[in-house]
């Protein structure tokens, strides 16, 4: 059967169709991360699917709580992969700028440098794994972005430990690391690192 990838505006899904992309999220990590399934919940929210709902219209409902303060976020795109009407595959990219103050950050999203494409989420079903649906993903919400944009994207090396190197040969470097409670409060926490390329010119150039 063939496969389509179309790209959405988030609030084009409805309650429903986020549900089902969650599930594909949970299931992704739960192939790739070996945690007990009660971490993997905590981690993509599944007993509350109206904040990941939220989360998902909006990424700065989560300002402040999942994600670091002073940030804003802006034009937040889903690409979603289907085979037979049915979602394999989705990515998940928004502009990201940082500051002190809403000015701050006002000026920041008007320039290209400090305007970030961030990468937040790639989730493929276990099935559809290593047969190049991520690359589709992947250059599906890069065209659509910044062409002299830098791209960002945080990665759990001791959780998921092929993505930096994935992320290196597409010309990400690490530019800075810090401890999360990924899995709540109650549990370890665990490295989370901040890569970044330097334009999503360039990241397109070595994934085509």
């Amino acid at each position: 059967m063939s496969q389509e990838v179309n790209l959405y505006d988030p609030s084009q899904l409805d309650r429903d169709e986020w549900r089902q992309l969650q599930l594909l999220q949970r299931d992704t990590f739960t192939s790739v991360i070996d945690r007990p399934q009660e971490d993997i919940d905590y981690l993509v929210q599944w007993e509350d699917p109206k904040r990941y709902y939220d989360a998902h219209i909006d990424p700065n409902t989560e300002v402040g709580k999942r994600f670091n303060p002073n940030q804003s976020y802006t034009r937040p795109k889903i690409a979603v992969a289907t085979e037979a009407r049915e979602p394999i595959a989705f990515a998940y990219t928004a502009h990201n700028v940082s500051g002190a103050s809403p000015v701050d950050r006002l000026i920041k999203r008007l320039s290209v440098v400090k305007n970030y494409l961030w990468l937040r989420e790639f989730a493929v079903r276990p099935d559809y794994q290593r047969q190049g649906v991520a690359k589709q993903l992947g250059l599906t919400v890069l065209k659509d972005a910044i062409k002299l944009q830098p791209v960002a994207a945080y990665v759990w090396p001791d959780e998921i430990d092929f993505l930096p190197s994935v992320l290196s040969n597409l010309g990400f470097s690490p530019t800075s690391e810090r401890q999360v409670h990924l899995y709540g409060k109650d549990k370890l926490p665990v490295r989370q690192v901040r890569m970044q390329a330097p334009s999503v010119r360039g990241v397109i150039s070595r994934l085509s």
